[in-house]
Protein backbone atom coordinates (compact mmCIF):
# COMPACT_ATOMS: atom_id res chain seq x y z
CA UNK A 1 0.00 0.00 0.00
CA UNK A 2 1.47 3.41 -1.26
CA UNK A 3 1.41 6.87 1.56
CA UNK A 4 -1.25 8.01 -0.39
CA UNK A 5 -3.91 5.34 0.13
CA UNK A 6 -2.51 4.90 3.64
CA UNK A 7 -3.46 7.88 4.02
CA UNK A 8 -6.50 7.50 2.83
CA UNK A 9 -7.55 4.28 4.85
CA UNK A 10 -6.14 5.71 8.00
CA UNK A 11 -8.39 8.87 7.54
CA UNK A 12 -11.38 6.87 6.40
CA UNK A 13 -10.80 4.15 9.92
CA UNK A 14 -11.01 7.27 12.42
CA UNK A 15 -13.86 8.26 11.25
CA UNK A 16 -15.44 5.44 10.65
CA UNK A 17 -14.77 4.21 14.51
CA UNK A 18 -16.43 8.17 15.13
CA UNK A 19 -19.92 6.93 13.05
CA UNK A 20 -19.78 3.61 14.88
CA UNK A 21 -19.21 5.29 18.56
CA UNK A 22 -21.74 8.22 17.91
CA UNK A 23 -24.23 6.01 15.85
CA UNK A 24 -24.00 3.27 18.42
CA UNK A 25 -27.41 3.57 20.28
CA UNK A 26 -29.10 3.51 17.27
CA UNK A 27 -28.51 -0.44 16.07
CA UNK A 28 -27.49 -1.20 12.45
CA UNK A 29 -28.02 2.54 11.39
CA UNK A 30 -24.32 3.23 11.44
CA UNK A 31 -23.82 -0.14 8.83
CA UNK A 32 -26.85 2.27 6.56
CA UNK A 33 -24.63 5.03 7.11
CA UNK A 34 -21.35 3.34 6.42
CA UNK A 35 -21.86 1.95 2.71
CA UNK A 36 -21.66 5.27 0.62
CA UNK A 37 -18.63 6.24 3.12
CA UNK A 38 -16.75 2.77 2.13
CA UNK A 39 -18.03 3.12 -1.47
CA UNK A 40 -16.32 7.21 -1.60
CA UNK A 41 -13.03 5.48 -0.17
CA UNK A 42 -12.66 2.55 -3.12
CA UNK A 43 -12.92 5.47 -5.26
CA UNK A 44 -10.33 7.40 -3.93
CA UNK A 45 -8.55 4.48 -3.63
CA UNK A 46 -9.16 3.48 -7.33
CA UNK A 47 -8.48 7.14 -8.74
CA UNK A 48 -4.91 6.71 -7.13
CA UNK A 49 -4.49 3.88 -8.68
CA UNK A 50 -5.18 5.84 -11.88
CA UNK A 51 -8.40 3.34 -12.46
CA UNK A 52 -11.50 4.68 -14.61
CA UNK A 53 -14.79 4.47 -13.20
CA UNK A 54 -15.43 1.43 -15.65
CA UNK A 55 -11.75 0.13 -15.00
CA UNK A 56 -12.91 -0.57 -10.97
CA UNK A 57 -14.23 -4.04 -10.32
CA UNK A 58 -17.10 -2.81 -8.50
CA UNK A 59 -18.74 -5.99 -8.04
CA UNK A 60 -16.27 -7.37 -5.72
CA UNK A 61 -15.95 -4.25 -4.04
CA UNK A 62 -19.12 -3.71 -3.17
CA UNK A 63 -19.76 -7.77 -2.36
CA UNK A 64 -17.06 -7.68 -0.17
CA UNK A 65 -18.41 -4.16 1.34
CA UNK A 66 -21.94 -5.60 1.84
CA UNK A 67 -20.01 -9.15 3.76
CA UNK A 68 -18.26 -7.01 5.78
CA UNK A 69 -21.46 -4.98 6.86
CA UNK A 70 -23.19 -8.32 7.29
CA UNK A 71 -20.33 -9.67 9.71
CA UNK A 72 -19.94 -6.00 11.54
CA UNK A 73 -23.79 -6.11 12.04
CA UNK A 74 -23.36 -9.66 13.37
CA UNK A 75 -20.14 -9.48 15.72
CA UNK A 76 -21.80 -5.97 17.23
CA UNK A 77 -25.09 -7.33 18.07
CA UNK A 78 -23.72 -9.75 20.43
CA UNK A 79 -23.23 -6.50 22.58
CA UNK A 80 -25.15 -4.33 21.51
CA UNK A 81 -27.32 -3.94 24.81
CA UNK A 82 -24.64 -2.80 27.07
CA UNK A 83 -24.19 0.87 27.18
CA UNK A 84 -20.57 1.54 27.02
CA UNK A 85 -19.37 -1.40 25.39
CA UNK A 86 -21.74 -0.85 22.56
CA UNK A 87 -20.00 2.38 21.56
CA UNK A 88 -16.31 0.78 22.17
CA UNK A 89 -17.36 -2.22 20.23
CA UNK A 90 -18.82 -0.31 17.10
CA UNK A 91 -16.01 1.96 17.25
CA UNK A 92 -13.50 -0.55 16.94
CA UNK A 93 -15.28 -2.75 15.09
CA UNK A 94 -16.02 0.42 12.24
CA UNK A 95 -11.95 1.10 12.45
CA UNK A 96 -11.12 -2.83 11.69
CA UNK A 97 -13.31 -3.13 8.88
CA UNK A 98 -12.43 0.20 7.32
CA UNK A 99 -8.99 -0.89 8.03
CA UNK A 100 -9.76 -4.22 5.94
CA UNK A 101 -11.46 -2.77 3.40
CA UNK A 102 -9.03 -0.14 2.36
CA UNK A 103 -6.45 -2.60 2.22
CA UNK A 104 -8.89 -5.43 -0.27
CA UNK A 105 -9.46 -2.66 -2.64
CA UNK A 106 -6.14 -1.42 -2.47
CA UNK A 107 -4.77 -5.21 -3.52
CA UNK A 108 -8.40 -4.86 -6.05
CA UNK A 109 -7.03 -1.93 -7.74
CA UNK A 110 -4.03 -3.31 -8.58
CA UNK A 111 -5.27 -6.54 -10.14
CA UNK A 112 -8.77 -5.64 -10.69
CA UNK A 113 -9.29 -8.30 -13.86
CA UNK A 114 -8.74 -11.16 -11.01
CA UNK A 115 -10.25 -9.57 -7.89
CA UNK A 116 -12.40 -11.87 -6.18
CA UNK A 117 -14.61 -11.18 -3.13
CA UNK A 118 -14.05 -12.02 0.63
CA UNK A 119 -16.49 -13.91 2.09
CA UNK A 120 -18.38 -13.53 5.61
CA UNK A 121 -17.04 -16.33 7.53
CA UNK A 122 -13.53 -14.31 6.74
CA UNK A 123 -14.27 -10.71 7.69
CA UNK A 124 -16.14 -12.16 10.63
CA UNK A 125 -12.72 -14.27 12.15
CA UNK A 126 -10.71 -10.38 11.41
CA UNK A 127 -13.43 -8.77 13.39
CA UNK A 128 -13.60 -10.77 16.34
CA UNK A 129 -9.11 -11.05 16.27
CA UNK A 130 -9.12 -7.35 16.44
CA UNK A 131 -11.95 -6.88 18.79
CA UNK A 132 -10.55 -9.31 21.33
CA UNK A 133 -6.77 -7.35 20.88
CA UNK A 134 -9.28 -4.50 21.67
CA UNK A 135 -10.38 -6.08 25.03
CA UNK A 136 -7.36 -7.26 26.29
CA UNK A 137 -5.87 -3.60 25.60
CA UNK A 138 -8.66 -2.34 27.47
CA UNK A 139 -8.68 -5.18 30.74
CA UNK A 140 -4.73 -4.38 30.99
CA UNK A 141 -5.08 -0.96 30.96
CA UNK A 142 -7.94 -0.81 33.36
CA UNK A 143 -7.38 0.07 37.27
CA UNK A 144 -7.75 -3.16 38.47
CA UNK A 145 -5.13 -4.30 36.12
CA UNK A 146 -2.53 -0.78 36.34
CA UNK A 147 -0.15 -1.39 33.04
Amino acid sequence: MNDAVKSIVQRNTVASAVIGAVLSPIPLIDEVVLIPFYLLMAKKIAGKHELGPGQVPWKPIALTTFNGLLARAAVNVTVSYIPGVAAAANAASAAALTALLGSYVDDACKEPATAQPIGVKAIVGVLKDKLSAVAARRSTNSPSHPA
